[in-house]
């Protein structure tokens, strides 16, 4: 019984020594990358930031989240890799290439971006009607998963 105790215990402190490894501590506008910064200010200047945090994962990555529940998660690099918005406007597209934001205008009237994610070689998107799209990393439409349509199947 003492052993199995001792197990645990060890299993234990080092379940919370890997957790200290992922240090997430809140930081200062003017601490984010000059790319961070400048896409915040460019793309969300009408949003109230609520707070800034730093993750250190090996590398630092960073997280803007907004009073009304935006947030937008940046690389180590300072570039974008998701942002999310679910208010009325979803997410501006200023900033997301140009096919992939004609195709949703044009294919979509009416419905707004809600939540991008910018992967190595692809962006997956969804809608606020509950589409899902992919597009290649050039903003060229892939393919479509509805996920209305699976919760009817």
């Amino acid at each position: 019984m003492r052993h199995f105790a001792f197990i645990a215990l060890t299993i234990s402190m080092f379940m919370n020594l890997c957790a200290c490894n992922d240090d997430k501590r809140p930081i200062t506008f003017s601490e984010l990358p000059h790319s961070s910064q400048t896409f915040v200010e460019t793309y969300f200047s009408d949003k109230q930031v609520s707070a800034i945090f730093r993750e250190s994962h090996g590398e630092n990555e960073y997280e803007v989240l907004f009073s009304d529940g935006a947030q937008i998660e940046f690389t180590s690099k300072g570039d974008w890799d998701e942002v999310k918005d679910r208010d009325e406007d979803g997410v501006p597209t200023g900033f997301l290439p140009t096919a992939m934001a004609n195709y949703v205008a044009t294919n979509f009237p009416g419905v707004n971006i809600i939540e991008v994610n910018k992967e190595r070689s692809k962006f997956e998107v969804e809608l606020n009607n509950g589409v899902d799209l992919v597009f290649d990393k050039n903003g060229n439409f892939l393919r479509q998963d509805d996920k209305r349509k699976k919760l009817t199947d």
